[in-house]
């Protein structure tokens, strides 16, 4: 099987990049790693950790190939799901605590179900942000 993994930010890249990355490219995300870069002094990251999920693209599996060609339906329900806040990047401006709970929540949540063989398989839009939409990898 061919493949390939890139790195991205659980909480930075933005609705539409994530929405791309799961929902268009058919990639599938099982891994976390916990402040990969460690704590920098980048504006970006403002102090907090720089977490990142380990994005897969098995690009001959009939998940990509049924993405990439326009055939996958608009996920909405799974058995698992993981909520991120719309409002991240505006409390990286004013509340620093608020976005390391949120984080501290978003790890425990993403290390919890990937430990129990899920993967993180899609992304929708929920009316307070996102919600990542993850299910038993094996299906996939």
């Amino acid at each position: 099987m061919k493949f390939v993994l890139f790195n991205g930010p659980s909480t930075r890249w933005n609705c539409a990049t994530r929405i791309f990355n799961l929902n268009r490219l058919g990639t599938i995300c099982r891994r976390y790693q916990p402040n990969l870069y460690g704590i920098t002094t980048s504006p970006l990251h403002r102090g907090l950790a720089t977490d990142r999920l380990l994005a897969e693209w098995q690009l001959d599996s009939r998940r990509v190939i049924t993405a990439v060609s326009g055939l996958a339906n608009e996920p909405v329900s799974s058995p698992a799901e993981i909520e991120i806040p719309g409002d991240l990047d505006q409390w990286k401006q004013s509340d620093l605590g608020q976005v390391k709970t949120v984080q501290d929540r978003i790890r425990a949540e993403f290390t919890h179900w990937f430990a129990r063989g899920y993967a993180a398989i899609a992304i929708r839009k929920t009316p307070i942000g996102a919600a990542y939409l993850l299910g038993p990898w094996s299906d996939f």
